[in-house]
Order: C-alpha cells, then sequence, then structure tokens
C-alpha cells in the first residue's frame, strides 16, 4: 500500500533563521495531528544543511513527490511563494497557514489560509484541529499555471500572438 507524503514548506534560509525554532513547533504540532488522527501521512520538511546546492532540488523533488503540501507564508520568504506556485502548477493539494499576529496577505492568497496563533494552549489546539479540519478537505486549485501546466503553449517572443496550441 502506498503511503502518502505531506511535505512541510517553510523557511529554511538564514534569513528566516527567527522562524527555526517557530517552525519545528509547528512541524512538531502537525505531525502530532497527524499521529493522533491516524492520517496516514508520512511528514516530510527539509532543513538547512551544509549541503545548500543541493536544496532546491531538494524541495522541488519533495513537492513533486507529495500528496499534500502545508505551506507556511508567515514569513513572507519569496522561496515559500515560489515553492506555493509550483506545488500549485502541480495541482497538488495545498493548506497554506499563516501566524494571525503576522501581517496579512494579499487578496490573491489570504482568502484560503489557516491562522494560528501558538502563543496560548487554546490556540494551539485550535491549529490542530483546524490543520485536521483542512488536511481532510484540502482544495486544488486550477490556476493559470495549472493550466498551462497541462497544455503546449506556442511561444512567437510577441505576448499578442502567443496562445494555446490546438491538435
Amino acid at each position: 500500500m502506498k503511503t502518502n507524503v505531506c511535505f512541510f514548506a517553510s523557511p529554511i534560509n538564514e534569513n528566516a533563521s527567527n522562524f527555526k525554532g517557530h517552525t519545528d513547533l509547528l512541524f512538531g504540532y502537525i505531525e502530532d495531528t497527524f499521529a493522533k488522527n491516524h492520517l496516514g501521512f508520512e511528514l516530510a520538511k527539509i532543513g538547512l544543511s551544509d549541503d545548500h546546492p543541493q536544496t532546491e532540488q531538494k524541495v522541488h523533488d519533495n513537492i513533486e513527490k507529495a500528496d499534500l503540501i502545508i505551506t507556511d507564508l508567515s514569513s513572507h520568504d519569496p522561496n515559500i511563494y515560489y515553492e506555493l506556485g509550483y506545488a500549485k502548477a502541480l495541482k497538488k493539494r495545498v493548506i497554506q497557514i499563516q501566524n494571525k499576529h503576522f501581517d496579512s496577505l494579499s487578496f490573491d492568497l489570504g482568502h484560503a489560509v489557516v491562522l494560528y496563533d501558538t502563543t496560548t494552549d487554546e490556540g494551539i489546539n485550535q491549529f490542530k484541529k483546524d490543520i485536521l479540519k483542512a488536511v481532510k478537505s484540502p482544495t486544488t486549485d486550477n490556476t493559470p499555471l495549472s493550466f498551462y501546466a497541462e497544455n503546449d503553449v506556442e511561444i512567437s517572443g510577441r505576448i499578442d500572438d502567443q496562445g494555446i496550441v490546438e491538435n
């Protein structure tokens, strides 16, 4: 029987190091929720290591093999937005999360987010409930990226000449 994989996309660069402990805490809450509810997912995440040149490929590989991706958008890290876009282009099931005390997301991202507050036990318990609910009904959005990923695109060099190739 195939084991489903859930990839947790979170900041891993040096500039987001203030999120390191927080990211580990979130991952622990997610692990706990998955284990207690027997959700049948193998959890994966990438950490910052000495192997920097391989990190980007590891992220791509994990997104490609994952059945579900959870992205923490709290840091507004450009890499996370890239990973989210890549997952959506591949039509992956995605759960977006964000710390409710941080700046809100832009309108096109903010509508589908699990907000969390890990400063209280009540907030942590609510996060676990919300993650469980989202795992049981994650969204798969059709986006312009996923549309182009499924179709051949003819590129002529002129933006007004570009379009879908009809077979």
